[in-house]
């Protein structure tokens, strides 16, 4: 059986990008707004949302979604990143504080964006995205603050002292494995009952 390697949206496309600083501030409002909204309608009408719904509920014309994203796996990509994006930008405050237990308040969040977006991911995941392909830089950024609150969370005993940074991003993975398999995807309440037996295996077991 031969290597089928990850696809890749056009290269010229926005999507590809997880920076828009060449984009002008009004387009760069648009392309949010555009965003923000298919998360919205993805997570509560599925996939099925066509393009012209998601350009009339985000107030921009039909030619504006095409032209930054000419195809629903672009859209999908884009959301993807946008929200590991917003992680990132969290990771980074949480990493600017002294809470010792700063990596379960990301993990958790991570967890919880992931069951909100488990549509999208699924999608991409059918088409052979691997975001970290994708979007490399964003990955990695995430892994690594995820990796220095784990650090620190392991420094004040927060956290047991086998773990590795790669084991928590699994779990994480796995977590939305078990949020599909429980059926749990549109309940936040079950979700992140889920996440929470899972991030109880984090900490130090009493003895």
């Amino acid at each position: 059986m031969t290597h089928q390697p990850s696809k890749r949206i056009p290269t010229d496309s926005p999507a590809t990008h997880g920076s828009t600083r060449e984009l002008r501030a009004d387009a760069r409002r648009n392309r949010q707004r555009v965003l923000q909204t298919a998360q919205r309608l993805f997570a509560q009408e599925g996939l099925g949302v066509s393009l012209d719904e998601i350009a009339r509920q985000s107030g921009v014309g039909p030619g504006t979604v095409h032209r930054h994203f000419p195809t629903k796996e672009a859209l999908y990509l884009a959301v993807s990143i946008d929200q590991l994006e917003h992680l990132v930008a969290e990771g980074a405050a949480l990493a600017a504080t002294d809470d010792p237990a700063a990596v379960f308040t990301l993990l958790s969040h991570m967890m919880t964006n992931g069951a909100e977006n488990s549509t999208v991911k699924s999608a991409l995941t059918a088409a052979e995205f691997d975001l970290r392909i994708a979007a490399p830089e964003v990955a990695a950024n995430l892994t690594g603050h995820v990796a220095n609150l784990l650090d620190r969370a392991r420094a004040a005993g927060t956290v047991r002292e086998d773990i590795t940074v790669d084991e928590v991003m699994a779990l994480v993975a796995g977590t939305f494995a078990a949020i599909h398999h429980a059926n749990a995807q549109a309940s936040p309440t079950r979700s992140a009952h889920i996440g929470r037996i899972i991030l109880d295996g984090l900490r130090p077991q009493s003895r």
